[in-house]
């Protein structure tokens, strides 16, 4: 075990495995990919849909993720969210009345984003820092200002995180824990913090991403599913873990 397996690999992987005897009876999918079947505009969202439902649910491995995985899917929606609706709150056809001081710093951060956007290829999303500032533009005009971001909030934000949520068991991703009654069958120990950390500083792997492995090692399943160069790093680094499968296209930035 401890390989870096492509998706143009998986077949012949798959078969290995059951030709060993091994069972795949779940696999733990990490943040980006989670992140990724659930937004359309995403690079990869076509290519990895039809990887998952050809090659992994068709064959009856079921979906899982982590509490580490669940935030950060949660964080991303977070922002785009926010981004979308303050935006939409400055548009020239919005009915919002908000004072120029705080469209004027909406503006200023959405003018940082398209410029990334263009720049850099990267998702028209505000940073959490822009997130922060914008915030604070409102709220340190007093009460009046941090009722209107309230306002915001509750407009563009509650009902849409909530749904998103929800997004995931349409997804059929399963919440991974050993204290769940009906996933306790397939942990072999308990996930402890210590293990987490050995993995972190084997690789200085970043801390979710040894959260999600020291989950898989936990385990009876073979695999992860992951989109992170992190992932892939700790595995070369240790054949003592277990394998992660990767997009094509991230392992040529590995290997």
């Amino acid at each position: 075990m401890g390989k870096v397996v492509r998706f143009s690999e998986f077949d012949n992987y798959f078969n290995d495995l059951v030709s060993r005897g091994i069972k795949a009876e779940g696999t733990i999918l990490d943040a980006n990919i989670i992140i990724t079947l659930g937004h359309e505009p995403k690079k990869f969202h076509t290519r990895l849909d039809d990887f998952i439902k050809s090659k992994i649910t068709a064959r009856g491995i079921k979906l899982f993720t982590t509490v580490n995985t669940t935030q950060e899917f949660l964080e991303f929606y977070r922002r785009i969210l926010l981004t979308e609706g303050l935006r939409t709150a400055i548009a020239p056809e919005s009915k919002i009345k908000l004072p120029n001081n705080k469209r004027s710093v909406i503006r200023l951060h959405s003018g940082n984003l398209e410029l990334r956007e263009k720049n850099q290829g990267a998702d028209p999303i505000f940073t959490d820092g822009e997130i922060k500032k914008i915030r604070k533009a409102f709220c340190s005009s007093g009460p009046a200002g941090t009722a209107l971001w309230k306002f915001l909030c509750e407009k563009y934000l509650k009902r849409q995180l909530h749904e998103e949520y929800k997004a995931l068991n349409k997804l059929n991703v399963n919440y991974l824990s050993s204290y769940k009654d009906d996933v306790k069958e397939f942990f072999k120990r308990k996930i402890t913090w210590e293990e987490a950390i050995d993995l972190c500083t084997d690789m200085g792997t970043g801390f979710s991403d040894a959260m999600i492995l020291n989950a898989l090692e936990a385990t009876d399943f073979p695999f992860a599913i992951s989109m992170d160069t992190d992932m892939a790093y700790a595995v070369m680094g240790n054949p003592n873990l277990k394998d992660v499968v990767m997009p094509d296209d991230i392992v040529d930035k590995v290997m």
